[in-house]
């Protein structure tokens, strides 16, 4: 597929019309209607807000759970690491990692140290690891069990394990979940609330686009001052140019995006290109 020559052509206020969306919430199936199902009540509020801004500007909205969304990241994708974070609460339990994360972290570090990272004394993931446990007053107040975790692999993607896991990681995220949820539905792209799309669109290996939605606030029973929330549309590989004509024309409907307060726009010239 080509690409474009500048992804700002076509973006228009009226991109949203024609559209397919699928929201994946069913609540009469709880078991996979996991974007949605958790959402404390001032989300909930923002995200309706966000489809009826989708709908209003011409989108059809479809609600249906995504048939592998229960079981992402669970049994044959996911390998137990001791959690001795000091400042967890759940210090000294098992924590569930991507296998597929934990293995491809040595993997890419190392290439990463290879290839962009010539200036400084850092050679190899192992060196990363060093340094940390050297300067463990300053680097380690979190600990580095997924590092210590990584460091046991062999680095070069080989061993089987890491093989299993990502062809069940591709199965569920991609054939039998974003492919099969949008061919079923016919779908343009789907609506998660904030990131909570990210696995899965990740997993696949499939584009995403997030614009501001609304303000929330309070995490669990905690009161917290309000900060925003995201609206992620998801689609198939090379839909970017779509996804950002979605995005743009729900961003210009919705304008929910409020100024940092203390922080003056920058003037065209201190923009880093």
């Amino acid at each position: 597929m080509k690409r474009p020559k500048d992804y700002t052509d076509g973006l228009s206020k009226d991109g949203l019309r024609g559209m397919r969306i699928g929201v994946p919430s069913d609540p009469s199936d709880p078991g996979n209607d996991v974007y949605y199902g958790s959402l404390g009540l001032k989300a909930r509020q923002v995200m309706a807000r966000a489809i009826s801004a989708l709908e209003d500007g011409g989108a059809t909205i479809i609600r249906a759970n995504i048939p592998t969304a229960g079981w992402i990241g669970g049994p044959g994708t996911d390998m137990a690491v001791l959690n001795r974070n000091p400042e967890s609460t759940a210090v000294n339990t098992i924590a569930r990692l991507s296998i597929v994360f934990v293995y491809e972290l040595k993997h890419d570090m190392n290439l990463y140290l290879r290839d962009w990272a010539r200036g400084t004394k850092m050679k190899t993931f192992e060196d990363i690891i060093a340094f940390n446990q050297a300067h463990a007053d300053r680097a380690l107040r979190f600990g580095q069990d997924i590092f210590l975790a990584a460091s046991a692999t062999k680095g070069d993607l080989s061993e089987p394990e890491y093989k299993a896991a990502r062809r069940n990681d591709l199965l569920s995220s991609r054939k039998n979940g974003l492919d099969s949820y949008m061919d079923a539905h016919k779908l343009d792209a789907v609506l998660f609330p904030g990131t909570a799309g990210a696995g899965i669109a990740a997993k696949a290996g499939y584009p995403s686009v997030l614009v501001p939605a609304g303000f929330v606030s309070g995490v669990g029973s905690v009161e917290t001052p309000e900060y925003p929330l995201g609206a992620t549309f998801t689609g198939r590989a090379w839909s970017e140019a779509k996804l950002l004509r979605i995005a743009y024309a729900f961003e210009q409907a919705t304008l929910a995006r409020r100024m940092p307060p203390g922080l003056a726009a920058l003037s065209p010239c201190e923009v880093v290109q």
